[in-house]
């Protein structure tokens, strides 16, 4: 999987218990709740600027490392998660 994920690149995990999705950003992986909370909507059909995720139906913008809110019309955060690469191995701790 590692190999499969270009640098800022996002893929939705499918057996993921809730909407998940993974980005890479260089050698940094990132694993996030793939759901915009401005409006029920994927973020993977956005766009990864840096270490940000932007929704591709409003324009809201979200930090990858905190889920903090960059840009409006987004009030609350999204749900990041810890991403541990073992070889070609990504395991995303989920609570």
């Amino acid at each position: 999987m590692v190999r499969e994920l270009a640098d800022g690149e996002m893929r939705v995990v499918a057996d993921a218990p809730i909407p998940l999705a993974i980005c890479r950003v260089k050698d940094e992986w990132f694993a996030f709740e793939n759901n915009c909370t401005h409006e029920d909507f994927p973020l993977t059909e956005g766009g990864v600027d840096g270490t940000e995720v932007e929704c591709a139906l409003h324009g809201a913008r979200f930090c990858l490392r905190t889920g903090e809110v960059r840009a409006f019309p987004a009030s609350c955060p999204i749900r990041v998660f810890p991403v541990h690469v073992e070889g070609d191995v990504i395991q995303v701790e989920l609570p």
